[in-house]
């Protein structure tokens, strides 16, 4: 018997460009070793995913961690006014503020750099929803510093480490 099998084949599905390229995927999977086995008794190999985490470029990254109020207030200028909370988060970053680029100054020209981008482009409406788009990030990444704060350290995630 050819062609015939019991097992049943594992499919994969990936995503291809249109000159038939793979596309690389911006989010990396952490998998937990030990569920593949229970869940699956008979080996097939599944595995859980426990964290996505997003790949982000030099202008998000540069986005400081205000404290919260800060950030606010920052929101509300880029809303009102586009552009202006993203102007007066630049000088945070020279003020100890952190950023995921680790250089105050290259995080200060990256900001100077989006807010002078959301005021010009606020004429064709793109910088105003951009400038809003940039407040949300400003108290997303404001708020959940304050809860991996708040959050006590896993004995077992520092064991790995």
């Amino acid at each position: 018997m050819t062609g015939t099998s019991t097992e049943p084949e594992a499919q994969t599905s990936q995503s291809t460009s249109a000159s038939g390229v793979p596309k690389r995927s911006s989010q990396k999977n952490t998998l937990h070793p030990s569920s593949a086995n229970r869940d699956d008794p008979e080996g097939r190999g599944g595995a859980q995913i426990l964290e996505v985490t997003e790949k982000h470029g030099t202008l998000y990254n540069s986005i400081p961690c205000m404290p919260l109020p800060v950030a606010i207030i920052c929101c509300i200028f880029n809303i009102v006014v586009p552009g202006l909370g993203t102007f007066i988060s630049a000088w945070t970053c020279l003020c100890g503020c952190k950023t995921r680029l680790g250089a105050p100054a290259k995080a200060f020209g990256c900001n100077l750099l989006a807010a002078f981008l959301q005021m010009v482009s606020f004429v064709i409406i793109v910088g105003w929803v951009w400038s809003i788009i940039w407040g949300m990030n400003f108290v997303q990444i404001a708020t959940s510093e304050d809860e991996e704060e708040k959050k006590p350290a896993d004995p077992a995630v520092l064991l790995v480490e």
